[in-house]
């Protein structure tokens, strides 16, 4: 099968060369969102269906193959091309299954107890996620990634007060007690002409750091309700108009 992952391969070399939120968030995306080639064996015989795809009879025992590290600790070994896959010589034990993040993310809970995670392409650019970490973007949003936005002079922004997210308020509540560096939290739910409506939040940060924003998008994602998330920092002049006119959901006291 000519297989090649290349939007994975490139997103993590360029997490590799640069770590960033945005090279972070785009290996996350793709993690979730594209296929991987796995090393299996299996008890019974596939059939090819009309599009040359493998099925196979219930009841088939599947097997993924692991891979060992120096410190002894266990991993499934993913590939994202046929060529990264025959650089291990464990691969000649197994053939190869193309599956996506929801098809093998059961096989990693099932395993927990014995396997430590996945290990992308471990003869290559060797890119470990640890089982906690997987188990814990089941119930990530496929887009909830950040990117910058632009807001053009005079373009009108249509806030509206959220309704029935008391789950998602609370936890940006809860984010912002966590963590000294957030001095206040606005939110609101940003309506746009011919596009879906998705939540707007300010936040007002000591240090303006983009990663705690990537940070507070991973740590709301489990009550998105299936929406984006768009952040603007305080310090922006529509920030501060918007600021003026609205109530903070979170105030940092000095208590």
């Amino acid at each position: 099968m000519n297989f090649v992952n290349r939007g994975l391969q490139e997103a993590l070399k360029s997490l590799r060369e640069t770590d960033t939120p945005q090279t972070r968030n785009k290996v996350l995306e793709l993690l979730i969102t594209t296929q991987l080639f796995v090393p299996a064996t299996w008890d019974k015989n596939p059939q090819l269906d009309e599009h040359g795809n493998m099925t196979f009879p219930p009841e088939t025992h599947f097997s993924i193959l692991t891979i060992q590290t120096t410190d002894k600790q266990r991993f499934f070994p993913f590939f994202t091309s046929k060529e990264e896959s025959e650089k291990w010589a464990g691969s000649k034990n197994g053939k190869m299954l193309l599956l996506t993040f929801d098809q093998y993310i059961p096989i990693v809970e099932m395993a927990k107890n014995d396997i430590a995670g996945i290990v992308v392409d471990p003869y290559g650019i060797n890119t470990p996620f640890q089982t906690p970490f997987l188990l814990g973007l089941k119930d990530h949003p496929r887009h909830t990634g950040l990117k910058e936005t632009q807001i053009l002079k005079g373009e009108k922004v249509s806030l509206r007060t959220p309704k029935n997210v008391d789950d998602l308020q609370e936890t940006l509540i809860k984010y912002g007690k966590e963590h000294e560096n957030v001095r206040s939290i606005y939110f609101k739910e940003r309506v746009m002409e011919d596009k879906p409506t998705h939540w707007f939040i300010i936040v007002d940060l000591e240090n303006e750091d983009p990663r705690y924003l990537q940070e507070m998008a991973h740590y709301c994602a489990r009550c998105s309700h299936g929406k984006q998330f768009e952040f603007m920092f305080a310090s922006m002049k529509l920030a501060q108009e918007i600021m003026e006119k609205n109530t903070p959901i979170y105030l940092k006291t000095d208590a």
